[in-house]
């Protein structure tokens, strides 16, 4: 049986193209499940609806929509939790995206939780006719706007782009919030609204890229996570409560045995649930990785 602590599966989306057999959705569906029986706690998927064709050919992935993609999930399972990660908040309408949230949770029995980013592929924002400028702005008046329309009351809201007079979303939610990123802004933002954190991998090469801090040791996050501490400290709110701990990429079973090691590490230094990323080209490969993590990490961690 898996142990007491938490885990999300990413679903296997590393490649451009994605492998084929993702872009059906019985097998996604498969795949949640397996996970699901597993031991799983929740089932993620991320959020790139127009990349840059310079993206994909140096590092960057394939998926497909976070909501379609949970909708085939939540269909084939009953308890695992599904989870954005990330949905890139400042890309979205916040009613629109209101409403597809509520419905996803709704129709699931109330099993959507919110992963929230605000981005970093300055491409894809021109690609949506989002002004890069304003993606920090935007970010916090859609997280402002999201918790008005979940309550089923009229919403009346002058943001930058949009107006809503009495605008009602159906039906009322409550989903739990993260925030993704590892900047001094996210961590204020993390304390200030209650939200779970939600730390990003990212390597020191890459920190200026993506204009996130680094954060590939656990050194980086105790760091990042004292802060968040001593600005709840300062501010009278509470620290961060939810943290869902990113586990490096653990495609054989070596790899895998190092994660035992990892999560007592990361759970001391202050982490409380973790997210891993799934592999395999094939359905039969992906569903042999969520077996072989469950039986290596899965069942061990307390």
């Amino acid at each position: 049986m898996p142990g007491s602590v938490e885990f999300a599966y990413g679903l296997p989306f590393h490649t451009c193209p994605a492998p084929d057999f993702l872009l059906d959705g019985a097998a996604l569906g498969e795949l949640a499940a397996t996970a699901e029986t597993a031991g799983f706690s929740a089932v993620h998927v991320t959020d790139h609806p127009a990349p840059s064709q310079a993206w994909r050919e140096t590092g960057g992935h394939d998926t497909v929509d976070p909501f379609v993609g949970l909708a085939f999930a939540a269909a084939a399972t009953t308890r695992i939790r599904l989870l954005t990660y990330l949905v890139i908040l400042p890309y979205r309408n916040p009613l629109h995206l209101a409403k597809l949230s509520a419905s996803l949770d709704a129709l699931s029995g109330g099993r959507i939780e919110l992963g929230l980013g605000a981005g970093y592929h300055k491409a894809e924002f021109h690609a949506l006719g989002v002004d890069w400028d304003e993606r920090n702005a935007l970010f916090d008046e859609a997280l402002a706007v999201l918790r008005q329309a979940w309550t089923g009351r009229p919403v009346t809201y002058q943001g930058l782009h949009f107006t809503a007079r009495n605008s009602v979303v159906v039906p009322a939610v409550d989903p739990p919030l993260w925030i993704g990123g590892n900047s001094k802004l996210t961590l204020r933002r993390i304390v200030d609204h209650g939200t779970g954190w939600l730390p990003l991998p990212n390597a020191r090469a890459t920190a200026s890229h993506l204009r996130s801090p680094a954060m590939e040791t656990l050194a980086d996050f105790a760091g990042h996570l004292g802060y968040a501490r001593a600005y709840a400290e300062q501010t009278g709110r509470e620290a961060p409560g939810r943290i869902m701990y990113p586990l490096p990429p653990a495609r054989s079973g070596a790899e895998m045995a190092t994660h035992a090691g990892l999560v007592d590490e990361a759970l001391r230094a202050g982490a409380t649930s973790f997210v891993v990323s799934g592999h395999g080209s094939t359905l039969t490969e992906a569903k042999d990785w969520i077996h072989r993590y469950a039986d290596t990490v899965l069942a061990t961690a307390s």
